[in-house]
């Protein structure tokens, strides 16, 4: 009997909110729901529709039940058609779709049913996989199309076929019945629940497959490289489409879900479920909903993804555990002693979570981490990590997440100028290159894939990547990322105490890289290490290269002193490198031509072949320098360019001092005088800014190596002076010069790099062009100095070779193809390319052929339509857009308005032959260019004398340019021979200040001759005392570089070495204070010094108090004037000095004259070098023109005067109250000398001059004091 209305409302109305509660509360246990609605509901309700209910806002809303057993079915007319849930159904196909759905009464289950309804509610969200398949069937309901829900559960019952839900039959499907009518009441409720249905659908999960909208964004991404499985042709599932409502706990696991690398897609079959632990301590958290990690099956897609964010972003947050604690492969941290900023420790687990792109990355990082990695990505390379943040950091470049990596993604054309930046900044970059494409990697892949064992790692099946090479700034060779036309030197350097005394010795192999110029050296050194500090200054490495622990501490903080900020340090570990016996060896396989059987002898006894150039083996028993070039050697290995550089056979012994052959301007002279550098590190005012005139970039760099190196043989100074007097009085050829040297490449880097097989066709081509014009305009140069007095450039000029021959013997074998800008062999030089050529050419003709054929066939005008680059797309039959009567065998592939492309599939055998025809030539023409290089080669040395010839007369006239700049007066300095040196120079001007200040006080300096050979020089701070010092050691330098000097006359007998000790400064890396440093470079001066030196030593013995400072300064000058007898200034703020060394000939008294204006108490500085003894220091005063306050400088005034007043009268009562204090004790000193050498106890010196000079000294000296 049917139920009274009021009763079937309120039935309804509980059903209707049991439902709603079941759906509209996740945060409720699902299970609790369903069984309060089952036990509050009527047993015996029949009914499985539910009635339309009104909310307060007016709208209709129904509830919708799931129906769990198969067996209940209604038979009522009054059934509707619905989507069926089905326990037991697997997939999609398991189970027919319905048309509408059905709703069911909780109300009407059984005991059991409520159980697995509570059973099923209550399994993990995470386990459930629903699928949602469209149905197209019209069942009776005017061809509406529904959806059918298909759920799969983790229920034991599930996957239990003795359970009594799993063994149940399928529901059949239900059929609307076309005879009954249906009511429009029963028409509404239809419509209701469709409504309410099609509102559940948004919240039930979304299917497994991923779009196809994703999909395409997700292949886009690495296209070119992603090499699909062939297992996973048809099906393709992304592990993080199945997995966006699982917990984040799971992000990280081994699959590595939907990440967009380099990796095909593994079958979802093999994806690891989550451990029943796992499951059971995220079971509440996911059945609540609530939880981040919990129910998402009721979330709309916007709080999914949103969610799914926050998940990605926190396992993204450190992804990377090993980069927090850095670690190099020794397990050194940064900051600890030995450790290796090149490697990086990555624990062993953590490899086992890498995808196989992420895997290649660190492979290559790991050893590498020092350094910029650029990996290839089709057109595109891209920085990760690390690198990544610091692109961004450094230059902007836009961060991005690429999965779990940070990623900065550049064009590939790029590269340079992005390597060229990251290079300026100090970084080392390094490339990598995809070693095959996509579909080399494919063809690969197939090929190994019947063999036993291929395919077992992940990291094969994604496009090879290998490390192509690592730029440094020290070991460019590349145009592009030269930006200095001077030499970029990197230096190994090795270091022993085998001195002399303990001292280190140290062997060196620089290289300028972009000449593949190798310099030997190897040295002991003193205690100041004056020749390392001198080579550092003259070359300024950009990187040097050293094994860790082997560089004293010492050395350590001298080099970080001196250094640029911007030199790269490279530390070697110590199973790095080649030793010696290794050193040996590398150079004996490099460089030998012998047979195996001899090189193994030579090994075996340790000596180098005949093969190896004759530099290196002048250096074989200097063994730390054999060690530095090992390490070099091993260097350059690691970067890839090791045979390129060392097969040149560039190889030479550098000396920094040269001793013997010039002047010897050590490092503190190369700083005091400013003769590189300025004391803030740039070149403004420097001397090599002002004499630097060279137009091209050979002659740049020769003439930085003549400034550091000025001559010293009179000989060559005045054969120098006479061709910069030709160059200034012949202004033509200046101009004839200029147009030959202008626009010239950089020619002896160009060579360097065609001997590397690394130089572009348009290079070769210029390179080429401009030896002929070299070559012509030299010949034309010499022709037109036949009429200049002196014969020095004349016979510069005809010192080059004649570069005909060589030119017409490269240029006869090849042609260069002006469209492809390719070296093409004349016909007859090649065999390989004359064959290609015929078989392409035949092919062709066929082709062609073929096309006539067509057209008579077709009876219209057929083209030939080809790809733009590359022979992917060629020999297309071309048609009008028009014509649709074409064979039926053809295939269209594109098309335009105007006209449509067809495959013609008869003529694919042939053209297919013509592409592996055109490779062919590719590979000959390759392998042509290369022996065309190695042609052009062989005669390097030839090529590079013409470049040298050019670069000297570059320097010549970059002197003469310098001489006219300095203005007037000026002239050309007068060089005498003899035993000593002496320097006389009028009206001598400073070339730099002069050129900056108009007014410039000009001064006569005379030293040695007549005269005394140590002026002391007295005087007032700022009163240009440090001005005439150097501006006569700049005068000395310019004199003999061979150029005109800035002075009305000069005369002078050649230096043989400039030795300063200027400037107060502390030097906190090698641990001394001001004072230990004016006395280490006092003490290497003292050593070095000889009668044709000039020494400067400013304000010696300040750094200590005032007697010992006084007695230092006095011993060390009693020194160089009786014994070491150099040309030297000595300033000195000590007036009783004066006093003391009145009696010496050698000492001659000089002072900065001033004049002091008594009315305003001014102090007014004249700037000019008189005789005699500054009358005051006038401290006071310079303290008044900085600014002091007037009190202040009025007090030190009073104290000054009182203590000289005290000074003087302790000293003259010493005198009256002695008879030995009259002789000041430097002159006691000198009569005790002459004691002893009366009595045998000391001998005179070896050197004449020296015994001459000595005994004259010391008989005036006893003369002056007898008659006084």
């Amino acid at each position: 009997m049917a139920p009274t209305p009021a009763k079937k409302k309120s039935n309804d109305s509980m059903m209707q909110k049991s439902l709603m509660n079941f759906f509209a509360k996740p945060g409720l246990s699902s299970s609790a729901a369903v069984t309060k609605n089952a036990t509050d509901a009527t047993p015996a309700r029949k009914s499985s529709t539910l009635p339309r209910t009104q909310t307060s806002s007016g709208s209709t809303k129904t509830a919708s039940a799931v129906k769990i057993q198969p067996k209940f079915t209604p038979k009522t007319p009054d059934s509707r058609p619905s989507s069926d849930i089905d326990i037991d159904a697997g997939s999609a196909k398991d189970t027919p779709p319905t048309s509408d759905p059905i709703s069911i009464d909780v109300d009407m289950l059984s005991d059991d049913e409520e159980a697995l309804v509570t059973k099923c509610a209550n399994t993990r969200l995470t386990k459930r996989k629903i699928v949602l398949a469209d149905s197209d069937e019209d069942d009776g309901l005017a061809g509406k199309r529904t959806t059918q829900a298909t759920y799969r559960t983790s229920s034991p019952e599930y996957y239990d076929t003795s359970s009594p839900s799993r063994g149940r039959a399928k529901k059949p499907r239900i059929m609307a019945t076309p005879s009954v009518p249906i009511s429009d009441e029963e028409d509404e409720d239809a419509e209701v629940r469709s409504q309410f249905s099609s509102r559940l659908t948004k919240f039930r999960k979304l299917p497994a497959k991923p779009s196809k909208k994703k999909s395409k964004a997700s292949d886009d991404d690495d296209d070119d490289f992603i090499v699909p499985d062939s297992d996973s042709e048809h099906e393709r599932p992304s592990s993080r489409a199945s997995s966006r409502s699982q917990s984040s706990k799971f992000a990280t696991s081994d699959d590595h879900s939907g990440e967009e690398s380099d990796a095909p897609t593994k079958k979802s079959a093999k994806t690891k479920r989550p451990s029943a632990k796992k499951s059971r301590a995220t079971g509440g958290e996911a059945g609540s909903g609530s939880g981040p990690g919990g129910n998402t099956m009721f979330l709309t897609k916007a709080e999914r993804r949103a969610q799914e964010k926050k998940t990605e972003k926190k396992a993204a947050e450190d992804p990377f555990f090993f980069l927090v604690d850095i670690r190099d492969k020794d397990g050194v941290r940064p900051g600890e002693p030995g450790y290796d900023p090149r490697t990086l420790f990555i624990p062993k687990k953590s490899w086992t979570d890498f995808t196989p792109f992420e895997t290649q990355f660190w492979e290559i990082k790991q050893d590498h981490f020092d350094t910029i990695l650029f990996f290839q990505k089709g057109k595109f390379l891209e920085l990760y990590e690390d690198d990544a943040r610091i692109g961004h950091r450094e230059f902007d470049l836009k961060l991005t997440q690429r999965v779990k990596m940070s990623m900065v993604g550049v064009p590939e054309t790029s590269f340079n100028f992005w390597a060229a930046k990251f290079l300026g900044k100090g970084y080392k970059v390094g490339r990598v290159d995809q070693a095959e494409t996509a579909l080399g990697a494919e063809m690969r892949l197939a090929k190994d894939k019947g063999k036993k064992g291929a395919g077992g790692k992940d990291k094969e099946k994604i496009v090879r990547r290998e490390l192509n090479k690592v730029y440094t700034n020290g070991t460019l060779v590349d145009e592009d990322l030269l930006t200095d036309e001077q030499a970029g030197h990197c230096i190994s350097l090795r270091e022993s105490a085998d001195g002399k005394d303990g001292m280190s010795s140290f062997g060196v192999c620089v290289l300028d890289s972009a000449t593949s110029q190798f310099s030997l050296s190897a040295f002991e050194d003193d205690v100041c290490t004056t020749k390392l500090e001198t080579m550092m200054r003259q070359l300024r490495p950009k990187e040097v290269i050293f094994t860790k622990g082997n560089l004293s501490v010492q050395t350590t903080r001298l080099l970080k002193s001196i250094l640029p900020e911007s030199c790269l340090w490279t530390s070697l570990r110590d199973v790095e490198g080649f030793a010696y016996p290794q050193t040996i060896n590398e150079l004996n396989k490099m460089f030998s031509e012998a047979n195996a059987d001899q090189e193994a002898a030579m090994d075996e006894d340790a000596e180098l072949s005949s093969a190896v150039p004759q530099c290196i083996r002048d250096m074989a028993g200097y063994r730390a320098a054999m060690e530095a070039l090992g390490a070099l050697m091993w260097y350059l290995r690691q970067l890839n360019i090791d045979k390129d550089l060392l097969t040149m056979r560039n190889f030479d012994v550098y000396d920094p001092m040269k001793r013997g052959t010039s002047v010897v301007l050590d490092g503190q002279t190369l700083a005091h005088v400013e003769v590189l550098i300025n004391n803030e590190g740039t070149e403004d005012g420097s001397l090599h800014k002002l004499l630097g005139r060279c137009i091209t970039p050979f002659g740049k760099r020769l003439f930085r190596i003549w400034l550091c190196v000025p001559l010293r043989e009179v000989k060559d100074i005045n054969a120098r002076l006479d061709a910069v007097e030709d160059l200034i009085s012949h202004a033509t050829f200046e101009q004839e010069f200029t147009e030959l040297a202008k626009g010239l490449p950089d020619l002896e880097r160009i060579v360097s790099r065609i001997h590397a097989n690394n130089c572009k066709v348009k290079d070769f081509v210029k390179v080429l062009a401009a030896f002929k014009k070299l070559s012509r305009g030299l010949a034309k140069l010499a022709d037109s100095s036949e009429s200049f007095d002196s014969k020095t450039i004349l016979g510069l000029l005809r010192s080059a070779p004649d570069l005909t021959p060589n030119l017409k013997n490269v240029e006869s074998r090849f042609t260069v193809d002006k469209e492809t800008d390719e070296l093409l062999p004349v016909a007859g030089k090649d065999e390989v390319y004359d064959k290609v050529m015929c078989e392409i050419e035949e092919l062709e003709k066929e082709l062609d052929a073929q096309l006539k054929k067509f057209e008579k066939k077709l009876g219209r005008n057929l083209t030939w339509w080809h790809s733009a680059q590359g022979n992917k797309e060629i020999y297309l039959v071309q048609t009008k857009a028009n014509e649709k009567e074409v064979p039926n065998d053809w295939v269209k592939s594109s098309g335009t308005k105007a006209a449509t492309r067809w495959i013609v599939p008869s003529l694919q055998p042939t053209i297919r032959s013509l592409k592996e025809g055109r490779e062919n030539r590719s590979a000959a023409v390759k392998s042509f260019r290369g022996r065309l290089y190695a042609e052009f080669d062989t005669d390097r040395g030839t090529w590079l004398r013409a470049v040298r010839v050019l670069a000297e007369l570059d320097c010549l006239f970059s002197l003469a340019k310098a001489s006219v700049a300095m203005g007037e007066p000026s002239c050309r300095p007068d060089f005498v021979e003899g035993d000593a040196a002496f320097i006389e120079f009028e009206e001598l001007r400073h070339p730099t200040l002069a050129s900056l200040r108009e007014g410039f006080v000009a001064n006569d300096i005379k030293l040695g001759g007549d005269l005394g050979r140590i002026a002391l020089l007295t005087g007032p701070n700022m009163g240009g005392k440090s001005t005439v010092m150097r501006m006569t050691a700049t005068g000395v330098i310019m004199a003999q570089l061979g150029m005109l000097v800035p002075a009305k006359s000069a005369r002078l007998c050649p230096i043989d070495a400039i030795l300063t000790r200027m400037g107060a400064y502390d030097n906190m890396f090698s641990h001394s204070s001001t004072f230990k440093v004016e006395l280490d470079e006092c003490c290497k001066i003292l050593r070095n010094a000889t009668p044709k030196s000039l020494v400067i030593l400013d304000e010696l013995g300040r750094g200590t108090s005032t007697y010992d400072g006084m007695a230092i300064a006095g011993a060390v000058l009693h020194e160089i004037a009786t014994r070491t007898l150099p040309l030297a200034f000595f300033a000195t703020h000590y007036g009783s000095l004066t006093d003391d060394f009145a009696y010496h000939p050698n000492i001659r008294n000089m002072h900065m004259s001033t004049m002091l204006d008594d009315e305003k108490h001014e102090l007014v500085f004249l700037y000019k070098l008189v005789d005699g003894v500054a009358s005051s220091s006038f401290g006071t005063h310079v303290a008044k023109l900085a600014g002091v306050p007037e009190d202040v400088v009025k007090r030190a005034e009073v104290v000054s005067e009182d203590f000289a007043k005290q000074f003087k009268a302790k000293i003259d009562d010493r005198k009256k109250k002695s008879l030995v204090s009259k002789l000041p004790l430097v002159a006691q000193a000198d009569f005790t000398y002459l004691l002893s050498l009366a009595m045998g106890n000391l001998k005179l010196p070896d050197d004449p001059f020296k015994q001459r000079e000595l005994l004259k000294g010391l008989k005036q000296a006893v003369r002056s004091y007898v008659n006084s």
